[in-house]
C-alpha cells in the first residue's frame, strides 16, 4: 500500500505545484471560485474538480498523436530565431542524419539507446560521434521540458571520451618558406595572398575574420586590427582589437605597398576581395614545392601556429588569449597551446621578416613598451 505522505509534506508539494503552475492573480481567482462552490449546496468540490481535470488531461495524453523525429526537429527549429544560422544549421545536419537511419517517422519515445548507438557507429572520430549525439539529446531534453513526451528516452548514452591532441601547428622554417613563396609569387590579386597569410600566420585572425577583414580596420602606426565582427558575433555588437607585433606590421606594410601599386589607388575596401583566390594560389605554389597544408593541418593551422608561438615566446597567457578573442580566459591555451615548443623555437617565428623591407626599430611600437627583445 502507498505510504500517505504527512501533512507538512503534502502542503509543501502542493504549494510547489501551484507556484509553477498559476500566476498569483489567477489563484485568487480560482479561491474566489471554490469559494463561491462552496456556497452552492450540491457543487463540485475541489477535490472532484481536480479529480476531473487529471481525467481530461490523461484522455487528451492518449489520444495526442506520437511525437516523430521529424515533427520534433521542426519544432525546435522554430524555436530558434533567425538570426541563430548556426544553431539552425547544426541542427538541419542532426535532422538529416537521424532521420536518414531511423526514419523520419520514428517514435520519439520508442528510442532506446542501442539504436542511437548503431545510428553513430559510422563515426570513428569522436568529435563527430558527440557533435550529433548532443544535438540530440538537447533536442529530446527540451521535447521532455515541453510536455511533448513523458521524458527523454535516453538513459545510459553519453558522450565519447576525446583524448587531447596537439594542435596542428607549422614551425618557423616551414613559415619562413610560405612567406617566402608568397613574396615571390604574391598571385594575381598581388598583396592579397600575403596579407591573408601574415593575418593568419603573425596576427591569429581566423580564416572567416580574415574574409570579412577591411583595410580601414587596419592601423599599422599603431600596430593595431580591429575586427569589427569576430565570429560568434554576427551583428557587429563586440568588436576585437589585435595588437600586431613588429613583423605582422612589417608584412602588411610591405603587402599594402604592392596592393596600392596595382590598384594604382589607396587600397580601400575588404583585403581578401575573392577568397577563392588563396586557395588557387596555394596550389599552383605550395603543393608542387611540398608546403600544402594537406591532410596534417586543419584549415585554421594559421591560427594555431600564432596561438603556439605567441605564447611559447612570450609566456604570457593573458595577453594571447586577449588578442585571439577566447571567452574564456586562459583556459583554452593551458589545455592545448602552452609548452608545445621551447621558447627558442617559438622567438624565431617572430623574427620573420619580409625579405625586402628592413628590420623592425629597437623601440617598442606606440602604445605597446614590451617585446623588443625579438628583432635583435
Amino acid at each position: 500500500m502507498k505510504r500517505i505522505p504527512s501533512c507538512r509534506k503534502a502542503a509543501a508539494k502542493a504549494d510547489r505545484l501551484l507556484a509553477g503552475c498559476a500566476s498569483a492573480a489567477a489563484l485568487a481567482d480560482a479561491l474566489h471560485a471554490i469559494a463561491v462552490l462552496d456556497a452552492v449546496p450540491g457543487a463540485a468540490t475541489l477535490t472532484e474538480l481536480a479529480a476531473r481535470h487529471l481525467r481530461g488531461a490523461g484522455k487528451a495524453a492518449r489520444t495526442r498523436p506520437p511525437l516523430t523525429l521529424r515533427a520534433m526537429f521542426e519544432l525546435r527549429r522554430e524555436r530558434y530565431a533567425p538570426a541563430q544560422r548556426r544553431s539552425i544549421g547544426a541542427l538541419e545536419c542532426a535532422e538529416r542524419f537521424f532521420c536518414r537511419k531511423l526514419g523520419p517517422e520514428t517514435e520519439v519515445a520508442g528510442l532506446t539507446d542501442a539504436q542511437v548507438e548503431k545510428a553513430l557507429a559510422e563515426f570513428g572520430s569522436a568529435d563527430s560521434w558527440n557533435s550529433l549525439f548532443r544535438r540530440l539529446r538537447l533536442c529530446l531534453n527540451w521535447a521532455a521540458r515541453e510536455k511533448l513526451v513523458e521524458r527523454s528516452p535516453l538513459r545510459t548514452l553519453g558522450p565519447r571520451r576525446v583524448d587531447w591532441r596537439e594542435p596542428a601547428h607549422f614551425l618557423p622554417d616551414r613559415v619562413e618558406r610560405i612567406m617566402r613563396t608568397a613574396e615571390a609569387h604574391p598571385g594575381p590579386l598581388e598583396g592579397a595572398v600575403g596579407a591573408s597569410l601574415a593575418l593568419g600566420f603573425f596576427a591569429g585572425v581566423r580564416t572567416v575574420e580574415i574574409l570579412r577583414a577591411r583595410w580601414e580596420d587596419l592601423d599599422l602606426e599603431a600596430g593595431t586590427l580591429r575586427i569589427p565582427r569576430p565570429k560568434g558575433y554576427t551583428n557587429g555588437r563586440r568588436p576585437r582589437l589585435v595588437e600586431l607585433e613588429a613583423n605582422a606590421v612589417a608584412w602588411l606594410r610591405l603587402w599594402r605597398g604592392w596592393t596600392a601599386a596595382a590598384t594604382a589607388a589607396r587600397p580601400a575596401g575588404r583585403i581578401v576581395a575573392q577568397p577563392f583566390r588563396l586557395l588557387e594560389w596555394k596550389k599552383k605554389w605550395l603543393e608542387p614545392a611540398g608546403l600544402s597544408w594537406g591532410n596534417d593541418a586543419a584549415h585554421n593551422v594559421m591560427r594555431h601556429t600564432y596561438a603556439t608561438m605567441h605564447v611559447g615566446a612570450f609566456r604570457n597567457a593573458a595577453a594571447t588569449a586577449l588578442n585571439l578573442g577566447h571567452g574564456r580566459g586562459t583556459d583554452l591555451l593551458e589545455r592545448h597551446y602552452r609548452g608545445l615548443v621551447p621558447r627558442a623555437v617559438a622567438q624565431a617565428h617572430w623574427r620573420i621578416l619580409p625579405s625586402a623591407s628592413p628590420p623592425p626599430p629597437p623601440e617598442p611600437l606606440p602604445g605597446r613598451g614590451r617585446r623588443t627583445d625579438i628583432g635583435r
